[in-house]
């Protein structure tokens, strides 16, 4: 499941992980097609509809945080992420951009409670999007193994 704010490139780089090029559209809702569940940005940012990111991760094997590099704050409190019992891993967006701060985004994932690795990726230049397909493969495997299907 993607976590991150407004124009964060969770589906961007949800579809580069893919391997398609379509450019991605605005998320309106949550989105459970294919092997991720995608969600708005919005409700990441705004406090009445967080909980129902909360409800939806009941759903997720793996909480993935996505976290802009070019953006100077985080939408999610102190540690808030620590209290699921999935496993978290962060994910640095957009580190080809000119603005990109990559060790400030790192910080801002590892406060946020992102216990898990954490990725540097640019959806653009396709740079560690294989370290991070290959890493998903793996998760995505495990639970497959767990419950007789595919997991999210």
């Amino acid at each position: 499941m993607l976590w991150g704010g407004i124009g964060a490139g969770k589906t961007t780089l949800l579809r580069a992980l893919e391997g398609e090029c379509v450019p991605a559209r605005k998320t309106q809702m949550i989105d459970y097609a294919g092997w991720c569940i995608d969600t708005p940005g919005e409700y990441s940012e705004m406090g009445n509809f967080m909980r129902h990111l909360v409800t939806t991760a009941s759903d997720a094997q793996l909480l993935v945080v996505v976290q802009d590099a070019t953006r100077p704050h985080s939408n999610f409190p102190p540690k808030y992420f620590l209290m699921f019992s999935q496993p978290t891993i962060g994910v640095v967006t957009k580190t080809d951009a000119p603005a990109a701060d990559v060790e400030r985004a790192t910080v801002l994932l590892r406060q946020c409670g992102v216990t898990g690795e954490v990725f540097h990726v640019s959806a653009i230049t396709g740079s560690g999007l294989s370290m991070l397909r290959q890493t998903l493969l793996v998760y995505r495997s495990k639970g497959a193994s767990h419950d007789g299907e595919s997991s999210r």
